[in-house]
């Protein structure tokens, strides 16, 4: 049974990924004549952004499990815009959302589903079980997400499960920004470049060193993004003491990304931690831009080594300076690899692909 309603639960305190991935869902579903509403906690922040989208929002504690306030507020949510999916994105909120389908009881056609946006195992606690039962779909973000979660043998249901990757909206038309004049670079200079958050589990001080190694390269390392202060501060001063201040810059957050996207000549993804789907190399996909990862996420699945770019083991910093080599000496190669990065995306990866394939979750109806 496919419903027409979704209340989609987000209960971050700030705008990330995750919200931003809500919010593209959220568009794609009321285009597609759903009615469709979010359920996240009272941040100014949060509410504005969906507000921007003309999503209508319903504000609640969410503080987890316990929070029998919020599973009320959101039983009665549900049965007015019933039948319904409760749409959950992390387990924190699929507990509430399941306390609050015992509250509403069979009858009153609401169904929880989930998608899983990490790499992690699953647990199989006498709580979790519980949850489980509850769920009528989850769908994971890549092949390793599902792989992980179920090697610890959760006692979920297998047939209730579906594995989509998660994909990213693209402006039809992009226009580069001119990064080598509004940073005074060099016309020849090759740009490299990573955008996302900065924190240490995304490999930034694996790629400085990388880049220290090869700094009599044409080149210039681009760290696009924003993180917490004391990790920032670190970088900085990991650049400093590597003397590579006119290789290696920082440019802070910059919105939107696809413009910068499109002035780079290649990107990276130096994570060090396997990451479910991330979405940043589908970003310089769409773009025609080949991307250098680390072959221990979902990425792996959709970038395939010296096809639409380079894989190398995280961790490996004179392996990681071997392939930026590789890119920044033959513009040859960096075009072969963007041609048929941009393929791909655009046969497998695209936001219409990924949108047609999740309509799988609201139809896994056990």
């Amino acid at each position: 049974m496919k419903y027409q309603n979704v209340c989609h639960i987000v209960s971050n305190k700030v705008w990330g990924g995750g919200e931003q991935y809500v919010y593209d869902l959220c568009r794609q579903q009321m285009a597609d004549g759903m009615h469709v509403e979010v359920i996240c906690r009272n941040v100014e922040s949060i509410i504005d952004e969906f507000a921007m989208g003309d999503i209508p929002v319903k504000t609640m504690p969410l503080n987890g499990v316990a929070d029998l306030w919020s599973a009320c507020r959101m039983a009665l949510a549900a049965n007015a815009i019933k039948p319904c999916y409760l749409h959950a994105h992390n387990f924190k909120d699929a507990f509430t959302a399941a306390v609050a389908l015992k509250m509403l009881r069979k009858s009153a056609q609401v169904r929880l589903v989930m998608c899983r946006h990490l790499s992690r195992p699953g647990k199989n606690t006498r709580l979790y079980r519980w949850l489980y039962r509850q769920l009528h779909a989850i769908c994971f973000d890549s092949e390793l997400s599902r792989r992980v979660f179920f090697s610890t043998h959760p006692a979920l249901d297998e047939r209730k499960v579906c594995v989509v990757h998660t994909s990213v909206t693209v402006p039809e038309k992009v226009e580069p920004v001119d990064l080598r004049g509004e940073l005074s670079l060099p016309p020849s200079a090759v740009l490299a470049m990573y955008h996302g958050r900065l924190h240490p589990e995304k490999g930034l001080d694996v790629l400085v060193q990388a880049a220290a190694t090869i700094r009599n390269k044409n080149f210039r390392l681009l760290l696009v993004g924003e993180g917490e202060d004391d990790y920032t501060g670190h970088l900085h001063a990991l650049i400093e003491e590597k003397g590579l201040q006119d290789k290696v810059l920082l440019l802070g957050f910059r919105h939107p990304i696809h413009p910068y996207v499109a002035a780079a000549d290649f990107g990276i993804l130096a994570s060090t931690v396997p990451e479910g789907c991330p979405l940043s190399p589908q970003e310089y996909m769409s773009q025609g831009r080949p991307v250098i990862a680390t072959d221990n996420g979902g990425q792996k699945e959709y970038i395939h080594h010296r096809k639409n770019g380079l894989l190398v083991p995280p961790g490996d910093s004179a392996l990681l300076a071997e392939a930026m080599t590789t890119l920044i000496d033959s513009a040859d190669l960096r075009r072969q690899l963007g041609r048929q990065a941009r393929e791909d995306f655009e046969n497998e990866l695209s936001y219409p692909h990924f949108y047609h394939k999740l309509q799988t979750l609201y139809e896994l109806d056990r």
